[in-house]
């Protein structure tokens, strides 16, 4: 890996060194090097990752994105040349994105019950992120990854933090992934999606709900990480939403339809603890409002606590948009 770095990578714009590896193989901290010696050096950091699909480079590139405060931006691609070699990425690696640098992701952003230095970090976050989203929202596109890895923050001591949404490798047009249930991750999976009916302007905002769930309680709450069957991620994760949320219809076509009566069970059964011989539920979770109310109130007040609600509801139609999330009570202190 060692040799990866210190290598010196032209791009349309301007020349990277880069400096660290941020995740192997792919994406790395670099920072500009000035164009000549009379220059002064440039200590400006900046992020360069592997482009595997080249969705993501087009989705930079439409003027709506590049517009936006609120999406982390592409400043430069680099290509690569013929006598280049970028071992250890693959050889089908063939351009690199150079995006602006962020200090942190949400996850290491995460208050661990100690409470946020900044007590409207939770309204900026969700703001930010719902205005990204609006984006999308008019373009009838999706993002399809929100998730606490892919939302970006810097300056976060500063009384108005800078928030971005990032990696767009999965953005599409609404309505991709009809009769199938891979899109999204199995933690931030809308009911729709598990339904196999697509992913649309709606599914992101569900997605925003569990993320910021699991965000302001430092661990996961929806998805299979506490999963003690065998196989059948499917179930485990649907009987979590509905003990969290509430039921989801059993889907039209019948090659899931096994998987979410498994749920149901799951979610209303239990077993005999093989040590102590006493029952106990599988799913040993309450509602939402019961998990959050767990958290301190200057982590998650009520009022953040009927935000969240309000972006998980079940029933996609009845789920808000971006926009109409935007003028929920809980963000207005944060309006501009």
């Amino acid at each position: 890996m060692a040799s990866s770095l210190n290598r010196v990578l032209q791009g349309r714009k301007l020349s990277y060194k880069l400096i660290e590896v941020l995740k192997s193989p792919s994406i790395f901290k670099a920072t500009i090097v000035p164009k000549s010696q009379q220059m002064p050096s440039v200590n400006k950091h900046v992020v360069i990752k592997d482009v595997a699909l080249e969705r993501e480079l087009r989705a930079h590139q439409l003027p709506a994105i590049k517009a936006s405060p609120y999406i982390r931006q592409a400043l430069d691609v680099i290509e690569k040349r013929e006598d280049e070699d970028w071992s250890p990425s693959p050889p089908s690696i063939t351009n690199r994105i150079v995006l602006e640098w962020m200090d942190t992701d949400l996850w290491l952003a995460r208050p661990l019950d100690k409470g946020f230095s900044n007590p409207k970090l939770p309204q900026i976050v969700a703001r930010s992120i719902l205005d990204a989203l609006v984006v999308f929202q008019e373009m009838k596109g999706v993002h399809t990854d929100i998730n606490p890895n892919n939302i970006f923050i810097s300056n976060l001591d500063a009384p108005l933090p800078t928030v971005k949404l990032g990696d767009l490798d999965n953005a599409f047009s609404e309505g991709v992934a009809k009769n199938s249930q891979n899109a999204q991750t199995h933690e931030t999976r809308a009911p729709e999606v598990w339904q196999g009916l697509g992913v649309w302007h709606t599914s992101d905002i569900w997605s925003l709900g569990v993320t910021l769930s699991h965000w302001l309680m430092s661990r996961g709450l929806f998805g299979p990480c506490d999963k003690i069957i065998q196989d059948h991620n499917t179930a485990w994760c649907l009987a979590k939403i509905f003990r969290l949320i509430g039921p989801i219809d059993l889907p039209e076509n019948p090659e899931y339809q096994d998987e979410f009566e498994l749920a149901a069970a799951l979610e209303a059964s239990g077993y005999m603890d093989p040590n102590t011989g006493e029952p106990k539920p599988y799913i040993n979770v309450g509602s939402l409002r019961e998990e959050l109310q767990k958290l301190p109130r200057d982590i998650c007040s009520e009022s953040c606590i009927d935000f969240i609600e309000h972006l998980l509801v079940i029933d996609p139609a009845k789920r808000p948009t971006a926009k109409v999330a935007l003028q929920h009570p809980f963000l207005q202190s944060t309006a501009s």
